[in-house]
């Protein structure tokens, strides 16, 4: 996403050069876009920041900007009907879509979406679940799944605990035993993001069966 949002102002470049006869390789041009559209310059540089920080608030932004982006080279197409612009335009939709839709089903892994309501958990759901993180240094650590998706979880550790890397999960639900691999790929003070590992079918049940599972108990996470 960081790179699409440099890829956007190179592209509205592009359209300037078009619509004024300049090659985009004029360095002149590409400071005089900088002045033009500062403010616009500036909420791109802000909207990077917030991508890089994982925040929900980047994804309605980049819409925003994708559609200015957008309007500003129909406008350039009017003033001088250049065609070339024109096709531009659409393939940049196209793109920008692509983008935000990606980036609209990033920002909903679980990974990065520790709150969860446990209000809203009945007693015969997650709460009876107990899991147990140990990494491969044979360190073990307990936890309580917060959220969840069909790939990722995010879990509290109890007590504070720490763990990083690569761990092998378990979790007992109603006398039944899942174990599966996954990776701590996010941290907070809420708790840590793990990203389950797709592993050939073995004997033992795992997460994905543990999902199907809660899944068809009507079971579901909760965001707050």
């Amino acid at each position: 996403m960081i790179v699409f949002q440099i890829f956007s102002f190179l592209f509205l470049h592009v359209i300037y050069s078009l619509e004024k006869g300049y090659s985009a390789l004029d360095f002149n041009l590409l400071i005089d876009l900088f002045k033009d559209q500062s403010v616009l310059l500036g909420l791109m540089i802000l909207n990077t920041i917030l991508i890089f920080m994982v925040k929900k608030f980047s994804y309605y932004l980049t819409i925003l900007l994708s559609t200015v982006i957008s309007v500003i080279c129909f406008i350039q197409f009017l003033s001088s009907f250049n065609k070339t612009i024109l096709f531009y335009d659409l393939f940049y939709i196209v793109v920008a879509f692509f983008f935000i839709m990606i980036w609209k089903l990033e920002l909903a892994e679980a990974i990065y979406n520790p709150n969860y309501d446990f209000r809203a958990i009945r007693p015969s759901g997650l709460r009876k679940a107990e899991v147990l993180l140990a990494d491969k240094s044979g360190r073990m650590v307990t936890a309580t799944i917060m959220n969840w998706t069909k790939e990722s979880i995010f879990v509290s550790l109890e007590n504070g605990a720490e763990i990083s890397g690569e761990v092998q999960v378990e979790i007992q639900y109603q006398k039944i035993k899942f174990l599966f691999k996954a990776n701590i790929v996010t941290e907070s003070m809420s708790g840590v993001g793990l990203k389950v590992i797709e592993e050939k079918k073995a004997s033992t049940l795992n997460w994905f069966d543990f999902y199907d599972i809660i899944s068809d108990r009507g079971i579901f996470p909760i965001n707050v």
